[in-house]
Parts: C-alpha cells; structure tokens; sequence
C-alpha cells in the first residue's frame, strides 16, 4: 500500500503518480533543450539593420526559446539548479550577439562624458566631437540629437566606459543587474513562479542579446516594490500601502524603499508614478519628506550637467523631436492618427489619459503589484512610443500577478523586429503592417481579458 502524510493514496494515482514526474523530467529536459539550442540559433543573427537574413534567423532561434518558456508553463517545480542553469546559460550564450544600435549611443555619451563634454548639450555628430569618433561611430542612431537619457543612467555609462568603452562590458553590466533580479523573484516567490522572467525569451534577449539598458531601471523598483510586501503590518490607523491589506516596511527602511524608487527614476523616468503612489499613500506630514527623497538621487546626478551663470541644467529633453513626435508600433496612437492626422505631431496628448488613469488607480488598486501592473499596461497602451523591450517592464511583475498578457506577449513583442527587416530590405517606412500590428498586440490584449476575467495564477 503506498501512504503519503499518513494517508493511503488512491489507485489510480498510484498508477499516474510516476508517469507524472516521468513526463515532468522529459518536460524539463525539453525545456532546457529548446532554450539552449535556441539561444545558440539565435546568437548569430543580431546584426538587424544591416543584414537582410537576420531577423528571420533570429525569429527561428527565439521561436525555439518561446516553445521552452511556454513547456515552463507546465511544470509543477523547478529545482534551484535547474532554475539557475537555464536562466544563466541562455544569457551567456547571447552575449555573443551583435547588440542593438541603442548600445552604441550608450557607449558613446559615457565616452564624451570622460572627455568632459556634456551629452545632453552636444550630439553624436558635433563638429567638436569628430577628433573622438570609433571606427562604428556611424551606427549611432539618432546622431543628430542630443542624450534623452536621465542623469543616473549617464553616471552609469560613464563609469562603465571609463573602465572599457566595450559591447561585453556594457552588456555584462545589464545582464548582471537582470540576474539580480531573477535572484530576487526566486527569493521572494519562489524558483517555479519567477520562471516567468527568468526563462523569458524576450528577457533573455533584451538584456544579454540586444544589451539594453532597462534591467537598471527594473533592478531598483523591483527592490523597492519587494520592500512594501516583505516587514510587518501597519496598525490599523495607519496606511502606507495602497489598501487595508497592504503592508509597509519598518520606519528605518521607507527612506531606503524611497530612495530605491528614485535611482529608477533616474535611470528612466518612467517609474516616476509609483513614487507618487506613495506620497499618495504616505501619512500627509510625510508626502513632502517622501518626494524629496525620491527626487534626491536626481538631483545628485544632475550636478554634473548644470551650470549656475546662466544657469542652466538640460536633463528633461522636453524638446526632443524624438519626444515630441517620435513614434514606433504603438496601438492607440495609431488608430488616432487615423482619425486625427494632426495628432502625431503632438504626443504630449497621451500624458492626460495617462494621468486620469494613475489618479484612478492611486484611489483603486488593492496592491501596489497591482498599481504597477495596471500602470504598465497603461502605458503599453497609450505610449505613442513602444520597442520590443518596453514589455520586460512587466515581467517582473507578472511573475506575482500570473498575468497572462505579459506571458504572452513575451512572445508576440517578437513581430516588433518586422520593422529593422524592412530596413534591411529596402523599405523606408517604420511602421507595421495591419498584420504585424494584430499578431503583436491581439495576444496581449486577450491575455489581459483572460487575467481579468478568468482570473491568473496569483503567487503575491
């Protein structure tokens, strides 16, 4: 008779119980086939703009990682060697890759920074700055316009380029704060649920693949974000998270969980309303004392890129034509460019949406996982701006929430790569087709429908 806690099992799953760890173990085997064999498919084909071949390569290799990360879907436990081999591995493998042109900028603006010139003063194609050009100084994007980058990721390039002005280097650098990450999802819930970023694709190739920067912003917020759920509870006459539930870190940590939030605003301003989640949510004598705090980390790198006589400090690039009226594959913007042509020079008009939206949510949201997520979403939505890593923001999250919109977009955001193969081709128009647009961001939208009405598994 078989027993397990004392209890006798029922026939038939004595009969199934081993088949199902035998099929679990295959599943596992698969898993890790399918990530590591696509990673090493993938890794050659980098080079987007430049090569006609690549992406379709590249969709080959990553369509093998996202069968892997889908197959993770179904496993009911994931040891701590296989959660750390299959998230490390794949991102060594894809350091090999040739990055995004995003990289070079970021090389550039910390190399100028060590030769005492101010990015967000002059761009790449400054006559004073020819004499310091790299051999693939051409593939800078953008070279006509000065840095948009906030002053904390400037610091941050600097000190990376006065060590080694290298593609590896820069690269390492984003994949070492992305594993952080992972670390700290696997901590707070567990080796199976953080699956969802750590074996994700999209992820993977984000930050070792195209060496994007964003795991700086993600790093920071995700610390203050497990900050809020990891001490005790409030009394009851006192609320510092967002509902009657939540819970808020001791008195000596708020400043810590503040000033994480405003590291991440300075790397990408992007994380600005979580910090106005909890002014929000703060005691009022304490709202000023917390955007204080959340706005010193960028005040502090700001100083090297302001002068007093005239003064001057150029570090929000309000009048960027690149914020102004950039745009790339973004959904509601472009079913209103259809009915207001007007609108795509002026993005500006979705920062009102956008601000109903949060205020909404300030009053609403029972968790701030839950404000995070919904603000994401927002701006994934709304953004007249969207690139295929602008989705890594809510992976972190999701691993809590079980979202499926970001399950699955994780593998649909992939199509975002249609635009540099027209590139490469010979077209001249960035933007997506009515295909394109549909198997990009059909699957997000009915995985959020399904969260929301379905329900998603929930590991908060």
């Amino acid at each position: 008779m078989s027993w397990r806690d004392g209890k006798a099992l029922p026939e038939e799953d004595r009969i199934t119980l081993p088949e199902k760890d035998r099929f679990q173990q295959m599943l596992l085997w698969a898993i890790a086939l399918l990530l590591l064999v696509g990673s090493i498919l993938a890794a050659p084909y980098g080079d987007f703009l430049n090569d006609p071949q690549a992406v379709p390569l590249f969709w080959r290799g990553v369509s093998l990682m996202g069968l892997g990360f889908v197959g993770a879907w179904l496993l009911r436990k994931v040891g701590g060697f296989w959660f750390w081999g299959l998230a490390i591995a794949p991102r060594l493998i894809l350091l090999s890759m040739y990055p995004g042109d995003d990289i070079w900028r970021y090389i550039w603006e910390g190399h100028i920074q060590n030769l005492g010139f101010n990015p967000y003063l002059l761009a790449p194609n400054a006559a004073v700055l020819e004499p310091f050009r790299f051999d693939w100084w051409s593939q800078i994007n953008h070279p006509d316009l000065a840095a948009i980058y906030p002053p904390v990721t400037q610091l941050g390039l600097r000190l990376l380029a006065a060590i080694s002005p290298s593609v590896l280097l820069f690269k390492s650098a984003f994949v070492a704060a992305d594993l952080c990450i992972c670390g700290l999802l696997s901590r707070r819930f567990g080796y199976r649920a953080a699956v969802v970023y750590a074996w994700n694709p999209l992820v993977m190739y984000s930050f070792a693949g195209g060496g994007h920067y964003d795991s700086w912003v993600l790093l920071p917020l995700v610390v203050a974000w497990l900050c809020t759920s990891c001490f005790r509870a409030p009394p009851k006459d006192i609320r510092w998270g967002p509902g009657t539930n939540a819970v808020y870190p001791r008195p000596l940590m708020q400043p810590f969980l503040v000033l994480a939030l405003g590291v991440s605003i300075g790397v990408k301003w992007m994380s600005l309303p979580v910090l106005g989640l909890f002014a929000w949510r703060s005691r009022w004598r304490s709202q000023i004392v917390v955007l204080l705090l959340g706005a010193l980390p960028i005040a502090i790198a700001s100083l090297p890129f302001c002068q007093l006589h005239p003064f001057s400090c150029p570090v929000i690039p309000l009048s960027s034509p690149f914020v102004i009226y950039g745009r790339s594959a973004a959904l509601i913007p472009q079913f209103v460019a259809k009915l207001w042509p007007a609108s795509v020079k002026a993005n500006w008009i979705y920062a009102l949406p956008l601000a109903v939206v949060v205020l909404w949510n300030f009053r609403r949201s029972v968790s701030v996982t839950q404000f995070i997520e919904r603000y994401f979403v927002t701006l994934m939505l709304l953004s007249p701006i969207i690139h295929a890593w602008y989705f890594t923001w809510l992976m972190p999250f999701a691993v809590a929430s079980g979202n499926w919109g970001a399950r699955f977009v994780s593998l649909s955001a992939f199509v975002y790569f249609a635009l540099p193969y027209g590139l490469a081709i010979g077209l001249e128009d960035w933007r997506l087709n009515s295909l394109q647009y549909g198997l990009l961001w059909v699957p997000f939208v009915v995985g959020l429908f399904v969260s929301v009405e379905c329900g998603a598994p929930q590991h908060e």
